[in-house]
């Protein structure tokens, strides 16, 4: 019995590579040195239908170039852009056409790569510094570009934003303002413009919200504690400040109240310079040194001014997560008055480009 299942299934696994083969040999056979397009074209839009997943990606790679040989030039664009949006620039395997064929598809599809303006990978940013609470003003939507190329972003008849793109990864920041009324999906349309070829990308920005539970009352408002007024403030007779810049004590100034003399005796005449009580007060001891405290002020701003203009370090570029929603926490107000805790998710539902035509 074991030996039957197994003949069987090698006999079904058999089938289905002679019907996978078939395609591709009935195809070769309308192609060659003496092609006829228009037979490839009707046999390969038909096929395509039926085939599974990895050669209807190599179908799908065929059926632009047979359109552009039979003159078809909407369809050529409309499938060279659905060719783009579901596979990106990668090739299928196509390598059982004639080399006569093989040729032909190749000066194709490079002219197409060297053109369209794919734009790929979109996804929201998330950033290190995104608050958890609150609803955000704009959001940050970054994507891959094949091919340099001029962009315009809008939503209806207003355009937002515009300029030039070089290839490589963009950062496309999107508003918010007003969008989180209600639970709803709101398109942006994204034109990307390289040589005579415009690309309309459609990117739907979702937005849910969902009340949480009602937020809880605020506390009561708590009585300052202030001083009784019939009690007198009293004045300091006696401070000291103290600048210290990297820890290291640069000036010090001290305010010292006036303390009366408990008792007075007469010099007996004049003394020598240098003689104690005329002789100077030493100035190595910074705690005998007076300071004016606007001279202190002046002294530190001019430190940390000296500070300040070293060489700043190298800036570090913003860190990000690509992710796909973002969701935030805030408070509204219920129709009855009572403040509720809700949550607001946003999300990039998949859209492909278009080529417009002209």
């Amino acid at each position: 019995m074991t030996r039957r299942l197994a003949a069987v299934l090698v006999l079904i696994l058999a089938s289905v590579s002679v019907l996978r083969a078939d395609w591709r040999s009935d195809l070769n056979a309308r192609l060659g040195r003496d092609p006829d397009y228009r037979a490839a074209w009707d046999f390969l839009a038909e096929e395509f239908k039926k085939l599974g997943s990895e050669d209807k990606q190599t179908a799908a790679f065929i059926l632009p170039f047979l359109a552009s040989k039979i003159g078809d030039e909407e369809k050529e664009r409309d499938l060279v852009a659905e060719y783009f949006e579901t596979y990106l620039d990668n090739d299928p395997d196509f390598g059982f056409l004639d080399e006569f064929s093989i040729r032909g598809l190749l000066v194709f599809w490079a002219s197409w790569k060297r053109a369209y303006p794919l734009a790929y990978d979109l996804n929201l940013l998330s950033y290190p510094r995104t608050p958890a609470t609150g609803l955000p003003s704009s959001v940050d939507v970054g994507l891959e570009l094949l091919n340099e190329a001029f962009y315009r972003i809008s939503l209806g008849p207003y355009i937002l934003e515009g300029g030039y793109w070089p290839r490589g990864y963009h950062i496309l920041t999107i508003p918010l303002r007003g969008l989180f009324d209600r639970s709803d999906t709101y398109e942006f349309t994204l034109d990307l413009k390289a040589g005579d070829i415009i690309c309309r990308k459609p990117i739907r920005v979702r937005v849910e919200l969902a009340d949480i539970a009602g937020a809880p009352a605020a506390p009561p408002p708590r009585e300052d504690v202030s001083p009784m007024p019939n009690l007198p403030l009293r004045q300091v007779k006696e401070g000291e400040i103290s600048v210290y810049i990297d820890g290291k004590l640069v000036l010090r100034s001290r305010k010292l109240a006036p303390r009366p003399i408990p008792f007075t005796f007469a010099l007996g005449g004049p003394l020598m310079q240098g003689q104690k009580p005329y002789m100077p007060p030493p100035t190595n001891d910074i705690r005998n040194s007076g300071v004016n405290v606007m001279d202190a002020i002046a002294l530190a701003y001019q430190a940390i001014k000296d500070l300040v203009a070293k060489k700043p370090p190298k800036p570090i570029a913003p860190s990000y997560q690509k992710v796909g929603s973002l969701s935030f926490a805030y408070s509204r107000t219920a129709s009855g008055g009572q403040s509720v805790s809700a949550r607001a998710s946003l999300s990039l539902p998949p859209r492909k480009a278009v080529i417009l035509k002209e």
